[in-house]
C-alpha cells in the first residue's frame, strides 16, 4: 500500500484506530506497572505524536480547534461584540472603497456583451478628441470588416414642456437599445427598423426617473405626444431604471440619431466635419475573433480613404485609438479634454489615495484588537498554563489562538462587508448617481472582504497569539509597538482631514479673481442648430442689445468658455525651453469689466484687435520672470503680442490658486460655440427669468440654455467637501479608535502594577510621580507615532495637491491644529484610566498581593 492510499485509509478508518490506540496505550500502561517498569509519560502528548504518524490528522485538529473557537467566543460577548465592531469599522472602510473601484474600473456595464465594446476616439499628430463627426462614423459603420455594429451618442440638452430648466438628452444610433440588450419598462425602444429610416416619425423614449417626476409614473403615456425644443414627439415606451446606456449621466430621454437636425432646427451634426461640430460619442462591437489592434489599424486605413474624398474634413495622419467600451471608466472620459491615458493618470491617484486612507483605518482597528487580545491573555493565563502542562506545544497554542483570530476575522468580514454596502449606497444617494449603478457587492468585493480580513487576522492575530503563547503576553514591548502604531495612521488620517478642511474653508473665503456672485451665463446652442458664424453673429448682437436694455442689467459680454463650466483649453507655451500649460480663451472687450477681473498693467482687449493677447499675472511671472511682459511675444501656434496683465481668475480650476490664464480676442469662425454672460445689479436669481424670456424670443427654435454662475461655483465645491467630510470622518473614527486603544493599554497597566503603586505610595509618592510612572512607558511610543505618523502625512499629502485649492501641502495651521486636538485628546484618554492608580489603598493592595 502506498503512502498516500496508506493516509486515505487512516482517514476513514480514524475513529477506530484512535480506540485501537487508547485500548493499547492503557494495556501497555498496565503491564509496565505491573512488572515494576518505567511509566510511559505524557499519554496525550505520544497520542499526538502517533496520529501524526497516520498523516491527515490537521483536519481533526483545524475542527477541534474551530469548535474550541467558538465556544471561546460565546463565553465572552462583550470582547466578542467589540472585536467584531472594531473588525466591521477597519473592513466596511476598505470594502467601500474597493467598491467604488470595482464599480468604475472592474465590473463589466449592465449591458449586452461588455467586453466586445470598444470606445473610440480621434488623434491626429496635432489634435485630440472624443467625438467624431457623424459622416465619419457612418463611413466607418458601413465599411468595417472588424466591427459587427456602430453605437453613437450626441449628448445635448434640450427644453421639454412643463419643465423650467433644460434636460438632457441622448440622440443615438437606432441599433443604440437593441445592441445593448435594453428591457423597456412601458412601451417599446428605439428600433433600426422603423426609427432608423430618413424621414420617421419623430419618437422619443423616457427614462424611468423622468417619467416619474413629469408625468407621474402615468402609464398612459405612450402614444401621449410632447413638445421637445418646440417640435412635437411621439412618447414610444418608458427605459426601465437599470438600464443607463453608455453615459454617467441620468438623461430624461433618448430619440433617434437621425431625428437630431429636426428637434435643433438647422443642425448640420449629420453633414458637418468642422471642429465645431458637437460630433458623436461612438463605440463598435468587435466581430467573433477580432481584436483591438485590428480594428484600430482597420479605421486608420478607413480614415485615410475618407481624408481623399474630404481633405479638410479629415485630419491628417489622424488615427482612431480605442480603449475597453464596457466600463464605467470609459465613460467617466465624456466631458474631459485629456486623453484616455491622461484621465486614468488622474484617475488612479485618487483611488491609490483613498485606498491608502482606509487602510490605515484597518490598522488603527487591527493594532487595537491587537492590544486587547493581550490584555485578555491575561484572563487565560491560567487556561494556557494548564495546556502547557499537558504537553501543548509552543506552535499548537498559536495555532488554536490564531484560529480564534481568524475566527474573529471571518465574522468582522461578513460584517464589514454590510457595512461597506451601506457605506457606499450612502454616499450614491448622497452624491445623486445614476440610479442604473448596482452597488451590491458581487464575487470580487465579496473575496476582497474575505481577504482583508484574513490579512487582518494575521496583522492583529499572530503577534499577540506569539506572546501569549510563549508567556510573555505581560511584557510592554508589543504593546507600545501597537500604539505607536495606532498613533501613527490616526494622526496621517487627521492631518489630511485638517488640509482638506482648510483648504475648503480657504477656497470659500477667498475671491477666486472674478465675482461669480451676479453672474448668470447663457448657452444658446447655436452651433447644435446649425448657425453659420455670420448668422450666430447677427444672433448675439441681438440678444446684447436687448439684454442690456433690461432694468438691472449692467454689462453683458462673450467667451467662448463660460467660468467654471465644463469645457477647456489648455494650450502649451514654451519659454526658455520649458513649456507652460496654459488655459486659453477667446473673448470679447468688455469681458474683464463682466467678469470684474482686474488689468494690473497694459489694456484690455479692444474690438477689433488680432494677434494680440492678455495674459494672468501668474503667466507673466512664470514666462517672463520679472521682465515687463507689454510688447513681448508668446506662441501659441501663432505669433500674440502681449498688450495686457489681468489678475488671477480661477475660471476652470477652482483648486488652481496661481492660475495661468491667457485671454486672445473672438475670431471670425467663434460666434456659434460662444456663451453670453451677463452681469447684474442685484440678485441674478431676480433676473433670470426676464434674461431667458428675452434670449428665447429672437428665435423660436433656440431654446437656450440659462445658470447662475454661482449654481456652478457651488457644484465646484461640493467635491471638496464631500472628500473633505469623508477624510473628516475616517480621521474621527481613526482618532476614537485610538484613544480607546490608549485607555484599554493604560487601563491594563494600573491592574498589573497595582502591588509597585502601593508600595510606592505607602512610601510617600506623590500623586504626579504616580501618574508619571504609569504613562511613562506610553509616552515613547504615541510621541513615536506622532513623528511618524507626521512624515507620513507630508509624503501623501503631496498627492492631495490638486485638491488643496490654493493651500500648501506642507500648511502650518492644518498641522499645528490637529497634532494640538491629537495631543490633548490622547492626553484625556490617558488620564482617565490612569486616575485609577491615585485611588489604590496602599494597606488593601499590599494585602491583596
Amino acid at each position: 500500500m502506498t503512502g498516500f492510499f496508506r493516509r486515505l485509509y487512516y482517514l476513514a478508518h480514524r475513529r477506530r484506530l484512535e480506540d485501537e490506540l487508547a485500548t493499547d496505550m492503557e494495556v501497555h500502561r498496565e503491564m509496565s506497572a505491573a512488572a515494576g517498569g518505567t511509566p510511559l509519560g505524557n499519554t496525550l502528548l505520544l497520542r499526538e505524536e502517533a496520529r501524526d504518524a497516520w498523516g491527515w490528522t490537521w483536519i481533526d485538529r483545524f475542527s477541534q480547534d474551530v469548535r474550541y473557537a467558538i465556544r471561546g467566543i460565546r463565553k465572552s460577548p462583550g470582547f466578542t461584540l467589540a472585536a467584531i465592531l472594531m473588525l466591521a469599522i477597519g473592513i466596511g472602510a476598505n470594502v467601500a472603497a474597493f467598491a467604488f473601484f470595482d464599480l468604475m474600473v472592474l465590473r463589466p456595464l449592465n449591458v449586452r456583451d461588455p467586453s466586445t465594446l470598444l470606445r473610440f476616439h480621434r488623434r491626429s499628430p496635432q489634435a485630440y478628441a472624443f467625438a467624431l463627426p457623424y459622416p465619419e462614423a457612418e463611413f466607418i459603420g458601413s465599411n468595417s470588416r472588424t466591427l459587427s455594429a456602430l453605437l453613437l451618442v450626441n449628448y445635448t440638452r434640450v427644453a421639454v414642456e412643463r419643465v423650467d430648466k433644460q434636460v438632457e438628452a441622448h440622440f443615438v444610433s437606432a441599433n443604440y437599445f437593441q445592441e445593448l440588450g435594453a428591457g423597456a419598462r412601458l412601451g417599446r425602444l428605439i428600433e433600426p427598423a422603423g426609427d432608423g429610416k430618413p424621414g420617421a416619425d419623430p419618437v422619443v423614449v423616457l427614462s424611468e426617473g423622468f417619467w416619474e417626476r413629469q408625468f407621474g409614473g402615468d402609464p398612459q403615456v405612450v402614444g401621449r405626444t410632447i413638445h421637445v425644443n418646440g417640435k412635437v414627439a411621439t412618447v414610444i415606451g418608458v427605459a426601465s431604471r437599470d438600464f443607463g446606456g453608455l453615459s454617467m449621466d441620468d438623461p430624461a430621454l433618448w430619440a433617434p440619431i437621425l431625428q437630431q437636425p429636426y428637434f435643433a432646427a438647422g443642425s448640420k451634426l449629420l453633414t458637418d466635419f468642422s471642429v465645431e461640430s458637437p460630433g458623436v460619442q461612438t463605440w463598435g462591437r468587435l466581430r467573433p475573433g477580432a481584436t483591438p489592434k485590428a480594428a484600430e489599424d482597420e479605421l486608420k486605413l478607413l480614415a485615410g480613404e475618407l481624408r481623399s474624398q474630404h481633405p479638410t474634413g479629415i485630419w491628417e495622419n489622424e488615427s482612431l485609438p480605442s480603449e475597453p467600451g464596457g466600463y464605467a471608466q470609459s465613460l467617466m472620459n465624456g466631458n474631459s479634454r485629456g486623453t484616455g491615458a491622461e484621465v486614468k493618470s488622474k484617475l488612479y491617484p485618487m483611488f491609490a489615495l483613498l485606498g491608502t486612507l482606509v487602510l490605515l483605518i484597518l490598522a488603527v482597528a487591527c493594532a487595537n484588537l491587537g492590544s486587547l487580545l493581550l490584555a485578555r491573555g491575561v484572563a487565560r493565563q491560567r487556561e494556557i498554563s494548564i495546556r502547557v502542562s499537558v504537553g501543548a506545544g509552543t506552535s499548537r497554542l498559536i495555532r488554536q489562538l490564531f484560529t480564534e483570530s481568524l475566527l474573529l476575522a471571518i465574522l468582522g468580514s461578513a460584517a464589514g462587508l454590510a457595512l461597506g454596502y451601506c457605506i457606499l449606497r450612502g454616499l450614491m444617494t448622497l452624491t445623486s448617481a445614476p440610479a442604473w449603478l448596482n452597488v451590491v457587492p458581487d464575487w470580487r468585493v465579496t473575496m476582497f472582504a474575505l481577504a482583508v480580513g484574513v490579512a487582518s487576522a494575521i496583522f492583529f492575530g499572530l503577534a499577540p497569539a506569539w506572546q501569549i503563547a510563549r508567556q510573555r503576553h505581560r511584557s510592554n514591548f508589543v504593546r507600545q509597538i501597537l500604539v505607536a502604531a495606532q498613533v501613527a495612521a490616526s494622526c496621517v488620517l487627521l492631518i489630511v482631514a485638517g488640509l482638506l478642511g482648510r483648504a475648503l474653508d480657504h477656497t470659500m473665503s477667498t475671491n477666486p479673481g472674478f465675482d461669480y456672485d451676479r453672474l448668470i451665463s447663457i448657452d444658446s446652442g447655436l452651433s447644435r442648430h446649425g448657425y453659420s458664424p455670420a448668422r450666430a453673429r447677427a444672433y448675439l448682437d441681438a440678444l446684447e442689445a436687448r439684454l442690456q436694455a433690461l432694468p438691472g442689467v449692467e454689462s453683458v459680454s462673450l467667451t467662448l468658455l463660460p467660468p467654471l463650466g465644463r469645457g477647456a483649453i489648455s494650450g502649451g507655451v514654451t519659454v526658455n525651453g520649458h513649456d507652460i500649460e496654459t488655459q486659453l480663451n477667446r473673448v470679447d472687450s468688455r469681458f474683464f469689466e463682466t467678469m470684474k477681473i482686474p488689468l494690473l498693467r497694459g489694456r484690455g482687449l479692444i474690438q477689433g484687435d488680432t494677434g494680440v493677447v492678455v495674459i494672468s499675472e501668474s503667466l507673466a511671472r512664470a514666462a517672463f520672470s520679472g521682465q515687463d511682459p507689454l510688447g513681448k511675444k508668446l506662441d501659441f501656434g501663432s505669433g500674440l503680442t502681449v498688450v495686457g496683465v489681468s489678475g488671477n481668475a480661477r475660471l476652470t480650476r477652482l483648486e488652481d490658486s496661481d492660475s495661468v490664464e491667457a485671454y486672445m480676442p473672438i475670431e471670425p469662425g467663434d460666434p456659434p460655440s460662444l456663451h453670453v454672460l451677463v452681469k447684474t445689479a442685484g440678485r441674478p436669481e431676480d433676473l433670470a427669468a426676464r434674461v431667458a424670456s428675452t434670449a428665447r424670443a429672437i428665435d423660436l427654435d433656440v431654446i437656450p440654455d440659462i445658470e447662475l454662475v454661482k449654481s456652478r461655483f457651488e457644484r465646484k465645491l461640493k467635491g471638496a467637501e464631500y472628500s473633505a467630510l469623508a477624510v473628516s470622518l475616517l480621521g474621527g473614527i481613526a482618532h476614537v479608535l485610538a484613544c480607546l486603544g490608549i485607555v484599554g493599554v493604560v487601563a491594563y497597566a494600573v491592574s498589573q502594577r497595582t502591588k509597585e503603586i502601593g508600595i510606592r505610595m505607602a512610601l510617600g509618592a506623590t500623586s504626579a510621580q504616580v501618574l508619571s510612572i504609569v504613562l511613562r512607558q506610553f509616552s515613547r511610543p504615541v510621541v513615536a507615532g506622532m513623528l511618524i505618523g507626521g512624515g507620513a502625512a507630508v509624503a501623501l499629502s503631496r498627492t492631495l495637491r490638486g485638491y488643496l485649492y490654493g493651500l500648501s501641502n506642507l500648511d502650518p495651521v492644518a498641522y499645528l491644529a490637529t497634532l494640538s486636538l491629537f495631543i490633548v485628546t490622547i492626553m484625556l484618554a490617558a488620564l482617565w484610566p490612569a486616575r485609577r492608580a491615585l485611588r489604590v489603598d496602599p494597606l488593601r493592595a499590599l494585602r491583596h498581593e
